[in-house]
């Protein structure tokens, strides 16, 4: 089992009150676990937490005139294998589908999978159906969709990414998504906090990272097109139909996003400086005794120490239900801030 120290800071600077709706904590999901999680809000007024239709945890939050700040830290705990893969899974044809999932088969905003049917089947007809057609259309989307920061604009489209063969991994999510979708595959968009395991360090500042997730017998199984191999440690945070379902911040006026930081650190399973966790006690305590109390967590690592492999149970237990710790801070008036 891994453990992973995520989390992200978010900054921004308002003119006047300014509602807003953020989606940065993981919800429950059969391969991980929430240990703890905090949320911190300097500057702005939380107003409630709701779970949308896909499942997302959204915390709605007012961000007061001046500068604010949302930070969000948490450790989960995931399995030691990388993202599962049942390659004999098999499509279930339309008629079958569980009535839920027959959304993810039609276009989206981004996903316009109708603009695509002629290259779909033009490209990827002759491959068996199922996770080998799914497969493929990932590795091509690979192979000649450039991964490149900076080039693309938020109103690009699957469309627009595959004829420009070029993006991020939010228009290469929606290439595969909008593919898939052709041959009547349920596909939706997905976001994580992905740590860097068994990869190397690309020097490129963390992000909250996209994907695409196909729905196949047995359920959703990853299709990244950013790696050809099964990533280590995801912990799934969000999805839906395309991007609009799952953003990070939804902005309701002129708020300014001044900074911005994502982190997904590994650590290592016995870190006790990092868990919190009280360590063994060499002899068992007599009755009524109290044991150590738990050693309060430091600061976030700058590091990069890789956690053991651990065998044991693959499928750690659904986290409890329950709000994160909520601290709020006093608005920072506009003329108090850094210039």
């Amino acid at each position: 089992m891994y453990r992973i120290k995520i989390g992200c800071q978010l900054e921004y600077a308002t003119p006047t009150a300014n509602p807003a709706v953020f989606v940065v904590q993981p919800p429950a999901h059969p391969r991980q676990m929430i240990e703890r999680e905090s949320l911190l809000l300097v500057g702005a007024t939380p107003t409630g937490e709701f779970t949308d239709t896909f499942g997302n945890r959204c915390q709605r939050v007012i961000l007061q005139p001046g500068d604010s700040q949302l930070r969000y830290e948490a450790l989960a705990a995931v399995p030691p294998e990388g993202d599962a893969v049942v390659s004999e899974a098999r499509q279930i044809p339309p008629d079958e589908l569980p009535s839920h999932l027959l959304r993810f088969t039609l276009p989206s905003r981004y996903a316009e999978t109708d603009k695509l049917l002629g290259f779909a089947w033009e490209t990827f007809a002759h491959v068996p159906r199922g996770w080998t057609r799914a497969r493929a259309i990932c590795d091509w989307v690979h192979d000649h969709v450039e991964y490149k920061r900076g080039v693309s604009l938020p109103h690009w489209s699957a469309a627009d990414t595959i004829a420009r063969r070029q993006g991020v991994c939010r228009d290469r999510a929606h290439a595969v998504i909008a593919l898939c979708r052709a041959f009547n595959m349920p596909a939706r968009y997905a976001v994580s906090y992905l740590p860097d395991i068994e990869v190397p360090d690309d020097g490129i500042p963390m992000d909250f990272h996209a994907y695409a997730e196909v729905w196949l017998e047995g359920g959703w199984q990853v299709f990244d097109p950013h790696d050809r191999f099964p990533r280590k440690g995801r912990v799934f945070l969000a999805s839906g139909l395309d991007a609009a379902d799952a953003a990070f911040a939804t902005l309701y006026g002129g708020a300014r996003l001044t900074a911005f930081e994502v982190w997904a650190d590994p650590i290592p399973f016995y870190d006790r400086a990092v868990t919190g966790e009280r360590p063994a006690p060499a002899e068992r305590p007599a009755a009524g005794e109290r044991p150590a109390a738990e050693r309060p967590a430091p600061d976030r690592p700058t590091g990069t120490d890789r956690p053991p492999s651990f065998a044991p149970d693959a499928r750690p237990a659904q986290p409890p239900t329950g709000a994160p710790a909520l601290a709020v801070v006093p608005a920072i008036p506009a003329s108090a801030s850094a210039g």
